[in-house]
């Protein structure tokens, strides 16, 4: 629920760049003067950048309102996510006690905070004020209690290329920060170039969603909410990765993301790449729909389908 609504909001961003790049790159061809070339190209590095620093917000954001949620008393967490909790609160309490008078005034509300029954609106868990560094990503997924194993697509390829993901998010940074302090661009892609390295960088942050979807389910277990009862009688016949839906119990929309589960254990995070009824394709089915493929990025195995935390 949360988390699927925040990965709505990133992907509409990434949209957002994707569409700017490509009327740009339309509007100024490669021939055109180097200079605004030169700026063209800075925007969309930083556009990415900003894309995935977004992107990262967001699914902090979805987590906390799912911990608020799902705690209202921060004590009962599991023992990992309230030591962090505590650890960056205290940080940010020492921060504002050397600060000036305004700071030190303070200090006395983040205390009562951050044992609060609204501690999750307060808390810096999952602020991140570094770059967003693969390092520092992974580190910021830590403190849900996101294992290295479960973090291991990091070093896989992102597309074709050897390129992995965490290789192509660190040379996002490395371009972005000295454009970001003024600096012109060393080189110049094409873009067609610099809408595979958003697609790719974008991959990244999804993978990041998936990964925290997949943890909260485990790990907290929330009570599982199916999307809609599934079609045993026509399953067999749709293929390992398209699920008949009987009738929606929510709505669904194309790139959304959905948990399968196996008599409640949760198994892994599927992307939502298609969905037809009655001879027809739709990007988004209301609930109550009935008769709906469902196309997902992984194998179902038969499993139910559900919400994401």
């Amino acid at each position: 629920m949360y988390l699927n609504s925040s990965w709505r909001r990133c992907s509409e961003r990434f949209d957002e760049v994707e569409s700017f790049i490509d009327a740009s790159a339309a509007a100024i061809p490669t021939s055109g003067n180097p200079s605004i070339r030169s700026d063209l190209y800075g925007s969309w590095v930083l556009l990415t950048y900003a894309s995935c620093q977004f992107a990262l917000q967001e699914i902090g954001r979805g987590c906390m309102l799912f911990l608020g949620d799902r705690y209202r008393n921060p004590g009962n967490m599991p023992e990992h996510v309230l030591r962090n909790h505590e650890k960056i609160s205290f940080e940010v309490i020492r921060r504002l006690s050397d600060g000036d008078s305004k700071d030190k005034a303070l200090v006395r509300q983040s205390l009562r905070e951050m044992y609060s029954k609204n501690w999750a609106t307060h808390s810096s868990l999952l602020k991140i004020e570094k770059n967003v560094w693969p390092d520092n990503v992974r580190e910021w997924l830590r403190r849900l209690g996101v294992s290295d194993g479960d973090m291991a697509w990091m070093s896989q390829p992102a597309s074709a290329s050897s390129e992995t993901y965490a290789s192509r998010l660190s040379e996002l940074v490395s371009e972005r920060n000295p454009i970001a302090h003024g600096d012109s661009p060393t080189r110049l892609l094409s873009g067609i170039l610099m809408k595979e390295w958003l697609i790719e960088c974008r991959a990244f942050m999804e993978n990041c969603c998936m990964s925290v979807a997949l943890h909260l389910s485990r790990d907290h277990k929330p009570r599982l909410r199916s999307v809609g009862p599934i079609d045993r009688k026509v399953i067999s016949r749709l293929g390992n990765s398209t699920v008949p839906i009987a009738q929606t119990k929510v709505s669904l929309r194309v790139g959304d993301h959905v948990l399968l589960a196996d008599r409640g254990e949760r198994k892994r995070i599927a992307r939502i790449e298609s969905m037809r009824s009655d001879g027809k394709e739709f990007g988004e089915v209301p609930a109550g729909s009935v008769a709906v493929a469902v196309g997902l990025s992984k194998s179902h195995q038969g499993y139910g389908v559900y919400l994401t935390p």
